[in-house]
């Protein structure tokens, strides 16, 4: 097992707790999902960064850490809809942006083809944990208040709308894929 794929790991188990925290009636509990939170997101920099040295990369890696972090940030993109920080729909258009994008890459793996990441699913990566941790800041430090939801809920639907236009131009590079060339 590699240094990368633990921390990837670690960032997995902490994805429950999180969560969890985020729903806590307690300032001690929000602010530990907050922390926790973007302990959980330093990980994923970490892992990325050790995966570069010789001998860490892994084929389990290439799989896990992707989807590790689609796991943790849709779980959270649900639990502040469930709290009322941002619409369900918002959450909804996360989740299915992600599975038309993992489709085309499952499409693409099918046919013996690796499409990787680029800089802009890595952007929109950032964007999503600004969204969330803005998100549990806000409830970690007692600022729930209609301008807090109003801002989380104007960073996330403009993340939301770079994220589809990223969706597209991924789909439109790739479009042979699908058949369309």
């Amino acid at each position: 097992m590699t240094v990368p794929n633990l921390l990837t790991l670690l960032r997995l188990a902490l994805t429950p707790v999180v969560a969890a925290l985020t729903y806590s009636t307690t300032a001690p509990g929000r602010t530990w999902a907050f922390g926790l939170f973007l302990f959980a997101m330093l990980t994923d920099v970490a892992d990325g960064w050790v995966a570069r040295l010789p001998g860490q990369r892994s084929r389990l890696g290439l799989y896990l850490d992707p989807v590790t972090d689609k796991i943790l940030l849709l779980t959270m993109f649900f639990v502040l809809a469930d709290i009322d920080l941002i619409p369900l729909w918002m959450a909804l258009l996360m989740l299915a942006r992600e599975l038309i994008v993992g489709g085309l890459r499952s499409a693409a793996a099918a046919s013996g083809k690796v499409v990787g990441a680029n800089w802009m699913g890595k952007t929109k990566a950032c964007l999503q944990t600004a969204c969330i941790g803005v998100g549990l800041g806000a409830i970690a430090f007692g600022l729930e208040t209609p301008v807090a939801e109003t801002s989380v809920t104007i960073l996330t639907g403009f993340t939301l709308l770079l994220a589809w236009i990223f969706a597209g131009v991924f789909v439109w590079w790739n479009r042979a894929l699908l058949g369309g060339e």
